[in-house]
C-alpha cells in the first residue's frame, strides 16, 4: 500500500508499517491503511467522555467500596483514552504506525474490562436477591466467566499485536482477534442466557416466599436492572460490529468507514460505560441488606397489629 507525491519517488514511499515514511505532504490520505483522517474533535470528545466516566467510577468505587467493579471500569476507560489518543496521532499523520498500534490494541481490548465488571455484578445481584433461585452456584459467575474474559483479552491483545507487526501481509493476527471477539460474544451470550434464567427462576421463587420474607424490589434496583441490561446490549452490538469489520479485513469497506466506527464502536462503548455509572452495584445494594429490606417489608406490607391500632387510637 504505497502512495507517492512524485512518480520517480514512488518506490521509496511506504504507507504502512514500522518503516512507513509517508506523510500528508507526500501521500494522499486514501493510501493510508484506514483510508481516512480521524476527525480530531470527535476523538477529543470521546477521550473527555471516557475521562469523565472514569472519574465518576472512581468516586463511586470509593464511596461504595466496590473496588473490583470500579477498578475494572477505570482500567477500561484508561485503555479507551489511550486508544483514542492513538487516533489523534493518526489525525496528525494517518500513516503513523505507532498510532495505529495504539488504536487497534487499546480500543479493541478495553471493553473486556467492562465485561469483567458485569460478570461480577451479577454475582452480587444473585447473592442479594436470593442464591436459592440460582440454577448454578453463584461463584460460577466469577470463576467461569472472568477467566473466559481473560482468554478473550489475551486473544484480542495477541491478535492486535500480530496484526500491527505483520505490515498487512499476514492475516493470522486478524483471525486471532476475530477469535477473541467471537469468544467474547459467545461468553456474553451464555452469561445473558444464565442471567435471564435466574430472573425467571427468581420470579417463581419470590412467589413461593412468605410476604414478610420477600425482598422489596426498590426503584433503585429497577434502575440498576434496566441500565445493567442496556450495558450488555451495547457491548454485544459493538462486538458484533468489530467481528463483521475484521472479517472483511483491513481492506474491507467497513474498516474504512469512520461514521460507522463512531456509531457502532465509540458510541456503543461510551453508552455502556455511562450505563454502568448508573448500574453501580453500590447504588443498588450498599447499605440495603436483605435483612434491612425484610424489616422494611414488615412495616410496609404487613397490616399493623390490633394492639398497635389501639395505641394509635389513644394518641
Amino acid at each position: 500500500m504505497s502512495g507517492a507525491a512524485g512518480q520517480d519517488d514512488s518506490q521509496y514511499l511506504v504507507s504502512f508499517g514500522p518503516d512507513a515514511n509517508c506523510t500528508l505532504a507526500l501521500c494522499p490520505v486514501e493510501s493510508s491503511l484506514q483510508g481516512y483522517r480521524p476527525t480530531l474533535s470527535v476523538q477529543i470528545a470521546f477521550m473527555a467522555l471516557f475521562g469523565v466516566s472514569m472519574l465518576i467510577h472512581l468516586v463511586q468505587g470509593i464511596r461504595y467500596r466496590t473496588w473490583f467493579f470500579a477498578s475494572m471500569l477505570a482500567l477500561g476507560c484508561i485503555g479507551e483514552i489511550i486508544g483514542y489518543g492513538g487516533r489523534v496521532m493518526l489525525y496528525q499523520n494517518p500513516f503513523s504506525f505507532n498510532g495505529f498500534i495504539i488504536e487497534i490494541c487499546c480500543i479493541t481490548i478495553s471493553p473486556v474490562f467492562f465485561a469483567a465488571a458485569i460478570y461480577v455484578s451479577l454475582a452480587k445481584v444473585t447473592n442479594y436477591l436470593g442464591s436459592e433461585a440460582c440454577r448454578f452456584p453463584v461463584k460460577v459467575y466469577v470463576w467461569v466467566f472472568v477467566p473466559c474474559d481473560i482468554v478473550s483479552l489475551i486473544l484480542q491483545a495477541v491478535g492486535g499485536a500480530l496484526s500491527s507487526s505483520s505490515v498487512g501481509s499476514d492475516k493470522s493476527g486478524e483471525y486471532i482477534t476475530i477469535a477473541g471477539l467471537v469468544f467474547q460474544v459467545f461468553t456474553l451470550a451464555v452469561f445473558t442466557a444464565m442471567a435471564l434464567d435466574y430472573l425467571f427462576r427468581y420470579m417463581s421463587y419470590r412467589k413461593s416466599q412468605q410476604l414478610n420474607q420477600r425482598t422489596i424490589l426498590s426503584t433503585r434496583l429497577g434502575i440498576f436492572g434496566v441500565f445493567f441490561s442496556a450495558s450488555i446490549i451495547f457491548i454485544l452490538i459493538r462486538c458484533c460490529y468489530r467481528i463483521a469489520e475484521l472479517s472483511q479485513g483491513y481492506s474491507g469497506s467497513m474498516f474504512h468507514d469512520q461514521p460507522l466506527f463512531i456509531v457502532l464502536e465509540s458510541v456503543m462503548v461510551i453508552l455502556a460505560v455511562f450505563a454502568l455509572n448508573i448500574a453501580q452495584p453500590g447504588f443498588a445494594f450498599q447499605n440495603r441488606t436483605p435483612e434491612a429490606y425484610a424489616a422494611c417489608d414488615q412495616n410496609v406490607e404487613l397490616e399493623p397489629s390490633s394492639e398497635h391500632k389501639s395505641t394509635e387510637m389513644l394518641r
